[in-house]
């Protein structure tokens, strides 16, 4: 076993506890998800979105109302009373549509990602750490392809610092494999969707060499090449 799964093994179980989740019942779920079920949760999901967007578009509404405020005053003389009538309004409507979403948002059937995985940006990620054994990077690859997803591939600098959030809050694992590899033709080193590394960041893979064909991604954002059989965490990607 390489030195970095040794590592990874030893302060393995640490804060396993924050997000703890039977994967196997998850799995049973889905199984057993029937036509009307798919429905239902398509439907709630777009109340959802309906409802995030309305509590957007009052929280616009609130800051015109902040920033017009004067101008209206000026020009129609509208009393000093009235606008922050107005205004109380705005802030009570906007407080009783963000209830609802949350209220809404608390159903099951409304989650945007599986349980056990976190939603960021219109994606959900799952990141194995106390949650999975720690695989080799293939291995890795075929959990993510059994759950509808990919390994992470990292599209901007907004993602990277997403990712790498999540990593400080488990300093147990100091790397995780992603979806980029070499194995096609070496020293070319491809993302998951075919792309090349440089083709969504100016990125490079430090330590590379013939025996190393897969990267695994550390602190500050840098991405190192391993061996492929080596054992280890890893992060998934899919769309909400």
């Amino acid at each position: 076993m390489s030195k970095r799964a040794r590592e990874t093994d030893e302060e393995k179980g640490q804060g396993a506890s924050k997000r703890h989740v039977d994967m196997r019942n998850q799995e049973d779920d889905a199984e057993r998800e029937t036509p009307a079920d798919a429905g239902s949760r398509r439907t709630c999901r777009l109340v959802a979105v309906v409802v995030a967007t309305t509590v957007l578009v009052i929280g616009l509404s609130l800051c015109l109302v902040l920033y017009a405020a004067p101008e209206v005053d000026q020009t129609s003389k509208t009393s000093e009373m009235q606008l922050k009538e107005r205004l109380q309004q705005c802030q009570k409507e906007h407080r009783d549509l963000s209830l609802m979403l949350r209220t809404v948002a608390q159903d099951s059937r409304c989650r945007l990602c599986p349980d056990g995985w976190l939603w960021w940006r219109s994606r959900c990620y799952f990141f194995s750490v106390g949650l999975q054994e720690d695989r080799q990077w293939n291995e890795s690859a075929e959990f993510c392809r059994k759950h509808n997803s990919s390994l992470a591939v990292i599209k901007d600098s907004a993602e990277m610092e997403f990712i790498q959030g999540v990593m400080r809050e488990f300093p147990q694992f100091p790397f995780l494999w992603v979806g980029l590899t070499d194995t096609e033709q070496e020293g070319q080193w491809l993302w998951w969707d075919g792309t090349d590394i440089q083709h969504y960041m100016q990125l490079t893979v430090e330590w590379d060499a013939d025996h190393r064909d897969c990267a695994d991604l550390r602190g500050g954002g840098s991405l190192f090449a391993a061996s492929c059989e080596a054992y280890g965490p890893w992060a998934c990607q899919r769309d909400s």
